[in-house]
C-alpha cells in the first residue's frame, strides 16, 4: 500500500510548488518558519537518511521486530516536531529542489527494487524518534512525514503569495 502512496505523494509534492516563483520558493513566512524552498529540501535529506538506514539494516541485520511504530505524531499538525537536521537557507532554484527530490528518491527506488514486505516482515532497524520498527514500515514513515510537509507547504504558500 505505502509503496504506491510515497510515489502519489511525491508526485503531489513537485506539483505543489512548480507555479512558486522561485523569489516566493525562498521566502520565509516569518523569521522562524522554513520557507518552502527548505521544507523541499528537508524531505529529500529526510528520505535519504531514512531510506539509507533502512537499506543498511536490510543488508547487515537479521533480528526480528514484532512491533510496529507508532507515527501517529505525524497525524496531530497541531503538534510542532523538531528537525534533527535544519536545512540550508541558501537561496534555492526549482531545479536544484527538483534534483534534490529525485537524488533522494533514488534510494527508495533502490530499497523498493532490491526487497519485498515479505523479505523483510521480520527484520527491524532503530530510527531516532520511534525506536526499532519493522524495515518496511520506512516507507509508511516517509509518506505520512511529507504528507504532513505538504500541508505546511499549503500553508506557507497561502501566507506568502
Amino acid at each position: 500500500m505505502w509503496e504506491t502512496k510515497v510515489i502519489e505523494i511525491r508526485d503531489r509534492l513537485k506539483g505543489s510548488f512548480m507555479e512558486v516563483p522561485v523569489e516566493k520558493l525562498n521566502e520565509k513566512p516569518s523569521p522562524d518558519e522554513w520557507s518552502i524552498a527548505q521544507i523541499v529540501l528537508h524531505l529529500a535529506g529526510a528520505e535519504k537518511r531514512f531510506l539509507t538506514l533502512a537499506l543498511e539494516s536490510a543488508e547487515n541485520q537479521s533480528g526480528t521486530c514484532e512491533n510496529r511504530a507508532d507515527l501517529s505524531v505525524f497525524d496531530d499538525l497541531s503538534r510542532k516536531l523538531k528537525a534533527p537536521i535544519e536545512p540550508t537557507s541558501e537561496f534555492q532554484k526549482k531545479e536544484n529542489l527538483i534534483l534534490a527530490l529525485d537524488e533522494s528518491r533514488s534510494f527508495t527506488i533502490r530499497f523498493l527494487e532490491s526487497y519485498t514486505e515479505e523479505g523483510l516482515k521480520s527484520r527491524s532497524m532503530n530510527h531516532h524518534r520511534f525506536g526499532d520498527m519493522p524495515i518496511w514500515q520506512v516507507l509508511e514513515l516517509l509518506g505520512k512525514h511529507e504528507q504532513r510537509h505538504l500541508v505546511q507547504i499549503e500553508e506557507v504558500k497561502r501566507r506568502i503569495l
